[in-house]
């Protein structure tokens, strides 16, 4: 049976590995958790992933994995931004 961790102890979790992030995990309806990381000094979200699912949250050795992987992705979209041209809006 895969149970996840509490949520408070899936967000103590991935806070302690995405610091100096700060990160929201909220309950689906579909049993699954959504992250929503915040950088450090700019107010706005910086990245929202959805489906996160009850096996990458039964215990601390996965969080930890899926921290390595919204850093990663974190990242990537950022390093996507910043090279994106001027005025380039679609």
């Amino acid at each position: 049976m895969n149970t996840r961790l509490p949520l408070l102890k899936i967000e103590s979790i991935l806070r302690n590995h995405l610091y100096p992030f700060r990160c929201d995990c909220h309950a689906q309806a579909n049993s699954t958790l959504s992250v929503r990381l915040y950088g450090e000094r700019y107010p706005g979200e910086e990245l929202t992933v959805l489906g996160i699912t009850d096996d990458q949250c039964r215990d601390a050795a996965n969080l930890v994995r899926l921290a390595q992987e919204l850093r990663v992705e974190l990242y990537a979209t950022r390093g996507a931004l910043l090279s994106r041209p001027a005025g380039a809006d679609d």
